[in-house]
């Protein structure tokens, strides 16, 4: 740890340079960013489809709701539960008080990003949310409000079904598997990305927590900002030469930054 607070600290006149400059923030939120809640992540050593990746493979997929449809939405209700169950860390409203025009891109489907005071017509949540519903079968486009679940199902009767077909309802996530995923919300919601970079001259991306296993995130990152900082515990490593890796946990990672840009404003 000390060979890697050594090299932030040769990096801090960088990263105080960096948001001088920026005149746009992105954030870039893996699963990571909910490991300090207490949220499990998701592909770690202890982490949920690490534990039990069979479980995932049987029930988040778009079949498991004609072939599983109580185990289907009992998997993804618990998961709604345990995600309400936390708050969001300081982290978030760290971030929140960064004084920068800020966009929020995540993976994540756990809406802490909404819940801890993030302006929801800036943030991309590129695998859908637990916030919202839709058809199994596809039939229309339309979403629907996720029940406050907090407790599992015990029969179909209590399983939400398609005003339209009849069909099982399910949540607004993106599966394995999955040809039913319903993208306007997602494309809605890079359109306005889109429209927020356009007016940008240099955007500064803050990478928290994402793997590499499913790369989505830093995909994001490379191809959308001019420099990056990379705050992850197990997969720092950085391609460009402009980018700066903090080796850290997202809360850890956050406080090291705001410690250097709170220095500069001294």
């Amino acid at each position: 740890m000390d060979n890697n607070l050594k090299s932030i600290t040769e990096a801090k006149n960088e990263i105080r340079r960096m948001f001088d400059e920026a005149d746009g923030v992105t954030i870039l939120a893996g699963a990571g960013m909910g490991v300090d809640a207490g949220i499990p992540d998701f592909r770690g050593k202890t982490g949920i489809w690490t534990e039990d990746k069979s479980v995932f493979m049987k029930f988040a997929t778009a079949d498991a709701f004609d072939l599983h449809p109580i185990e289907a939405w009992n998997f993804y209700i618990n998961r709604f539960i345990t995600y309400s169950r936390y708050e969001p860390h300081k982290g978030y409203t760290d971030l929140l008080n960064l004084n920068k025009d800020m966009f929020v891109v995540t993976s994540n489907v756990d809406g802490h990003f909404e819940r801890a005071g993030f302006d929801t017509e800036k943030i991309v949540e590129i695998h859908g949310d637990l916030k919202t519903m839709q058809c199994s079968k596809f039939c229309c486009r339309e979403t629907w409000a996720m029940p406050e679940w907090d407790e599992e199902i015990h029969q179909y009767s209590e399983i939400p079904k398609c005003p339209h077909c009849a069909a099982v309802l399910r949540p607004q996530v993106m599966m394995f598997n999955d040809p039913y995923f319903y993208y306007n919300k997602v494309d809605d919601q890079l359109a306005r990305y889109r429209a927020w970079e356009e007016s940008k001259r240099n955007i500064v991306g803050i990478e928290l927590g994402a793997g590499t296993s499913i790369p989505s995130i830093r995909i994001f990152g490379a191809e959308r900002t001019q420099k990056l900082i990379r705050i992850n515990p197990y997969d720092a490593e950085i391609t460009r030469s402009q980018d700066i890796s903090i080796p850290t946990t997202a809360v850890e990672g956050i406080e090291i930054l705001f410690s250097i840009l709170k220095e500069q404003n001294e």
